[in-house]
């Protein structure tokens, strides 16, 4: 996929600074296997076939690790190990593979129901692959993982809108271009229509809902094991909320956050933790 997904972004890291040794190494390994299989759809040296036999064969691979047998040809350090020590499910994995494969074929989507079956694969599964590895289990942790996975990939389609219609991806629904008069050139030229604007204010708006409601869902007797997330969360939110003070002006160059930036993203973290 074009638009970055969290765990390709250096905001991800903000998820292993208050991890211990075995949480942070079973992270890193399937940040390294979900950032393997995504590289796969996106290398611009492979046609489509070869990339569909390599993720073929990582489909294998991820059969053998669960069967016991181990990684085999594919070496991704950790893994095995990850699934041996934490209630990491093979759903998670296969999600993440079904979703970086989607972007082979679909470059539409006509409904944010299309929209958020593909940000389940590739952002939520992920989520929830997190919540395994902090030991957050409660009984709403798949709902919790769903709406952050939702707002988290949102951002980062709202901010590489025009780099991915340029590959010739369009993540918005076509449903909230038609309600906002906008076309697929909208997208790809420099202009910053009083249309466009309004679009992506409403996709914006979108993506704050699902923050919201993500952090609605987090139970305070749990929320120790949740703060890596909630770091993360408030990383990817004050950049949702720079852009937004941009006026959406994410055409030219990919808005980022700088250092001060996301030290005041931690301390919203800090104060979002004692709000909970």
């Amino acid at each position: 996929m074009t638009t970055g997904p969290a765990y390709k972004t250096s905001n991800f890291s903000a998820a292993f600074m208050f991890l211990g040794g075995a949480r942070r190494k079973a992270l890193s390994a399937f940040y390294a296997y979900a950032r393997a299989v995504d590289d796969i759809a996106d290398d611009p040296g492979l046609d489509k076939s070869q990339k569909l036999a390599e993720l073929s064969v990582w489909k294998m691979e991820i059969d053998t690790l669960f069967s016991g047998e181990g990684i085999r040809a594919v070496k991704v350090p950790g893994l095995k190990e990850a699934v041996a020590t934490f209630p990491l499910k093979k759903e998670y994995f296969l999600l993440v593979l079904e979703g970086v494969s989607q972007d082979l074929d679909k470059t539409t989507y006509s409904t944010i129901a299309e929209l958020e079956n593909y940000m389940y694969k590739v952002a939520s599964a992920v989520g929830m692959a997190c919540l395994a590895i902090f030991g957050y289990d409660d009984q709403k942790a798949g709902e919790y993982a769903t709406n952050l996975g939702y707002a988290v990939q949102l951002t980062n389609i709202i901010r590489d809108v025009r780099e991915d219609a340029l590959a010739g991806r369009f993540y918005l629904p076509a449903e909230d271009l038609q309600k906002f008069g906008c076309h697929a050139n909208d997208l790809l030229d420099f202009n910053y229509s009083p249309n466009f604007i309004k679009l992506m204010s409403f996709e914006a708006g979108r993506a704050g809902a699902y923050y919201a409601k993500a952090r609605a869902l987090i139970n305070p007797a749990g929320k120790k094991k949740l703060f890596s997330a909630l770091v993360m969360a408030a990383v990817y939110e004050t950049l949702l909320k720079k852009i937004a003070a941009s006026d959406f002006r994410v055409k030219r160059n990919r808005i980022r956050l700088n250092k001060f930036e996301k030290t005041k993203a931690l301390y919203s973290a800090w104060r979002n933790y004692a709000q909970i």
